[in-house]
């Protein structure tokens, strides 16, 4: 089965995923591209920069920013398929020889026509930051699926574990699900949940997660291609939205004794 992947430029909290799925599942599927866009998509970078820093602190944000720029430097560095790390995803891709391009809005007419000829079965949203609209939704035979990591519909939206942890939440959970034009409201396809440990952070939450949901993901590929998966349909009276917490509420997290960093 061949997959296309839409994702965002993110080695802190998307690259998790993509190491895990790539060293485990490569040669098991045939990935055809992978395209990520700007982090956070259209955001404002100033906006984006003054809201993590109300999330993480000064000092959170500090160790952020030289993680990030640590990444950028080691991944311009050679590695093989097989290497005990990789530090951005376009290196990760340069060692397993997976096609990857940086784009902007994926709904543009000129990427929904690359993505015409290279002919995917399937396409796949890791944490991609735009809606996707037609056509490119119905472009791939098998359709196009989102991972979500939380339960659906309940928290629907923005920052997903950030509002788990908030509301006291012993687990965090993951919806694999088909996109519809309506966000977070196509047929789910796969639901689980792993423990949240006690005094895990909320950095910690979400990169472990990320790597599990690699192997969720693998899953409903494989009921995809045999043709053996279950969709249902979400019951949306259970729904609920959530954007990026206000600064109120993020000192309300705080206040609760959770951490983000």
């Amino acid at each position: 089965m061949k997959i296309e992947f839409l994702t965002q430029n993110d080695p802190l909290y998307v690259l998790p995923f993509f190491d895990e799925f790539v060293r485990s599942y490569a040669s098991e599927f045939e990935i055809l591209h992978i395209a990520t866009c700007p982090t956070m998509g259209k955001r404002s970078r100033v906006q984006m920069v003054k809201e993590l820093t109300q999330l993480y602190g000064v000092m959170g944000m500090t160790r952020l920013v030289s993680r990030l720029a640590f990444s950028k430097l080691a991944g311009l560095l050679p590695r093989k398929s097989g290497a005990s790390g990789y530090w951005t995803l376009a290196q990760l891709c340069r060692a397993y020889g997976i096609a990857y391009t940086r784009i902007g809005n994926p709904n543009a007419p000129e990427f929904v026509d690359s993505v015409r000829g290279r002919a995917p079965d399937l396409l796949v949203s890791v944490a991609c930051p735009y809606i996707l609209k037609e056509p490119l939704l119905s472009l791939a035979p098998k359709g196009a699926i989102n991972i979500h990591h939380a339960p659906l519909p309940r928290y629907k939206g923005m920052m997903p574990t950030f509002w788990q942890m908030y509301h006291g939440e012993k687990t965090v959970g993951l919806t694999i699900h088909y996109m519809a034009a309506k966000l977070d409201e196509g047929q789910v396809l796969l639901q689980e949940q792993q423990p949240i440990v006690p005094r895990e952070t909320l950095d910690q939450v979400i990169r472990r997660s990320k790597r599990y949901g690699a192997h969720a993901m693998a899953k409903v590929l494989r009921q995809l291609r045999d043709g053996t998966s279950s969709p249902r349909t979400m019951d949306q009276s259970k729904g609920s939205y959530y954007t990026f917490p206000t600064t109120d509420e993020i000192k309300e997290f705080q206040r609760r004794g959770l951490r983000a960093i």
